[in-house]
């Protein structure tokens, strides 16, 4: 059993952690362990909560009720809302059969496209929307909420970023995937895109095992249909 000192250095070494994770969870670098790092975000966010409660038992026991105040204010100040870090989980159980998808493209073609691979890989619970803000009412309007949104980037009235943004305002939909499907390959610009909170992202021609391989770092059961 650890003391309320050594509970608190574990929080803050833990927060600390979590804080970098966070930060730095898309960076290309750290693709390859990033259903690793989601994980791990899950372990922290479960130990910060531990000990938490703990701290709040131990000020409790005291006369001194300035203490459980410190507590609160020192633990209860996640960078990930509970909803994101339930998703995390939710996802590592989900079927491909079993993911509901968004596919927002102002080109039929192109939808049609993934539409098939997506099929291939075991996905058949798929909506499609012709424009950002056609995408924007059937995410609003969806129950159950969508658990992967694939949207082109430059379309006319709704950009793909104006449809992120409009996704993520609905707290239901914080735990959702949103990749987007661009032409665009200059580095800053897609990095700008990903400091706005788009999980990931794909450029276009879209290649089948590509895609297939970028959706299944957020749900491992998916399976790569490249033979090779």
């Amino acid at each position: 059993m650890f003391n309320k000192q050594e509970l608190q250095v574990i929080g803050q070494t833990l927060i600390q952690r979590r804080d970098w994770l966070t930060k730095n969870i898309h960076k290309p670098e750290l693709a390859n362990a990033k259903t690793q790092n989601e994980r791990t975000l899950q372990i922290i966010e479960s130990a910060l909560v531990k000990i938490t409660t703990q701290l709040r038992d131990t000020a409790t026991s005291t006369s001194d009720d300035s203490p459980r105040e410190q507590v609160n204010h020192y633990i209860s100040q996640p960078t990930i809302s509970p909803i994101r870090q339930a998703a995390f989980g939710r996802r590592q159980e989900l079927t491909p059969a079993q993911i509901r998808v968004l596919l927002v493209d102002d080109d039929e073609l192109i939808c049609e496209l993934i539409s098939a691979y997506l099929q291939a890989a075991g996905m058949y619970q798929i909506d499609i929307a012709n424009d950002g803000l056609k995408g924007i009412g059937m995410m609003y309007e969806a129950n159950p909420v969508y658990d992967l949104v694939i949207c082109d980037w430059h379309m006319p009235t709704k950009t793909g970023l104006d449809v992120h943004n409009a996704m993520r305002a609905a707290e239901r939909y914080l735990g959702t995937v949103f990749m987007l499907a661009t032409g665009v390959t200059e580095a800053k610009q897609i990095r700008a895109a990903i400091d706005e909170g788009v999980d990931e992202y794909i450029v276009k021609p879209i290649e089948q095992d590509k895609l297939i391989k970028k959706i299944a770092r957020f749900f491992p059961q998916v399976k790569s249909t490249d033979a090779g």
